[in-house]
């Protein structure tokens, strides 16, 4: 292993941080801050899974102040983490994407962007895996990010419906770079107020799949879709209550 080079990940990864060649970045961050002599730092960083905007930020200012050249590999996945309209998510913590790329007629590639903080493993990581759930929910923010950039109008808002989400696990997913293959498999657009689509969403991780999402979606005018969602909600509270008033709860 060349100690001159290091892979840092997220603290939630601690398991995989204990191999060698690995650390976590407040293991790093200890580095930087006096814990070791400039000799002993590592000139090439490769940016795992779990860093942080802010921490990323933080590491780099630190070898800056003690002047240590170091070059970060894979850095692309944090600066170019996509924004929170093609996400759907309010919090930058929550993003897991990076800004998607059309490559090929109907192709699209991403890198997956995970942080830490991230609601889906704000409570807890087992092994040295990423959890599934990670890769579905970035499964979902893939083709919204897709739909957003490169197949809607930017002057309307849409509401999107899955139809159909099935998700395949082939290997473990470790906190490496993740690349995302996003094929639309087909396309209908014949509707002003909407659009359909059916996709395939491939996570790639050392040229090797390690996950595949089919997915079979419909993005429709939020104006045309809101009355007819509360219409709904009305009906189903309605039926609620009178299975309740029908049904009364006995006591005991």
């Amino acid at each position: 292993m060349n100690q001159d080079q290091i892979v840092v990940v997220g603290d939630k990864f601690a398991h995989f941080a204990n191999l060698p060649g690995v650390v976590t970045v407040s293991q790093l961050a200890h580095k930087l801050d006096g814990g070791v002599q400039d000799d002993a730092l590592p000139t090439s960083v490769v940016i795992g899974q779990g860093v942080s905007e802010g921490w990323y930020t933080y590491l780099k200012g630190r070898f800056n102040a003690r002047g240590v050249q170091v070059a970060f590999r894979g850095e692309e996945q944090i600066t170019g983490r996509t924004g929170r309209r093609f996400s759907h998510k309010w919090q930058r913590r929550n993003i897991l994407i990076t800004d998607p790329q059309q490559t090929g007629i109907n192709q699209y590639h991403m890198l997956l962007s995970l942080d830490d903080d991230c609601e889906i493993i704000s409570d807890h990581t087992t092994g040295h895996h990423i959890q599934g759930m990670v890769l579905t929910e970035a499964a979902r923010q893939a083709f919204l990010a897709v739909s957003e950039w490169f197949l809607l109008p930017k002057n309307e808002k849409y509401y999107f419906v899955i139809n159909k989400f099935n998700v395949d696990y082939t290997k473990f997913t470790f906190p490496l770079q993740v690349g995302i293959d996003f094929q639309i498999e087909s396309l209908d657009q014949s509707r002003t107020d909407r659009m359909s689509a059916k996709t395939t969403i491939r996570f790639v991780q050392h040229n090797e799949t390690v996950c595949t999402a089919e997915v079979e979606y419909t993005a429709i005018l939020e104006s045309r879709l809101n009355p007819k969602e509360e219409q709904m909600a009305i009906t189903a509270l309605q039926n609620a209550l009178n299975v309740q008033v029908s049904h009364p709860l006995q006591l005991a």
